[in-house]
């Protein structure tokens, strides 16, 4: 109800305040249009993103996960693997999909561990994403 700032563009904004206006601007408006009449937290609302957070920073990345989270929804994202720990403790589960020769594709589910909030996956595949988002 106070307001802060206000903003006419993004200019004059560094390259990382830019991102963060972006998007907190775009899940603001995906909840004021699916908040129903009261714009309170939409009863369903998964936001689909293909190849997130490609070029993404790490630091950026858990900051948008952090605001849509926020603003209630659900993400489901595909990501390639340098991203996947960044995301860890955000996700509620996840899968590896691999497609051949553009017409056979296979998924793996891939068990996550609620508590540690990490993916049950071997020692050596978390040290080797790590070695990559280095």
């Amino acid at each position: 109800g106070v307001e802060v700032e206000v903003y006419r563009s993004g200019s004059g904004k560094s390259g990382g305040q830019r991102q963060k206006l972006a998007t907190t601007c775009l899940a603001a408006a995906l909840r004021y249009q699916l908040g129903g009449n009261e714009h309170g937290v939409p009863m369903y609302a998964p936001v689909v993103l293909d190849e997130a957070f490609d070029k993404a920073d790490n630091e950026f990345t858990a900051l948008a996960m952090n605001i849509f989270k926020n603003f209630g929804f659900q993400m489901i994202v595909a990501t390639p693997l340098k991203s996947v720990m960044t995301l860890e403790p955000f996700i509620g589960g996840a899968c590896f999909i691999d497609i051949s020769d553009r017409r056979v594709s296979g998924v793996l589910m891939i068990e996550y561990d609620s508590e540690q909030q990490r993916l049950k996956l071997p020692a050596h595949a978390h040290q080797e994403a790590s070695l990559e988002v280095s």
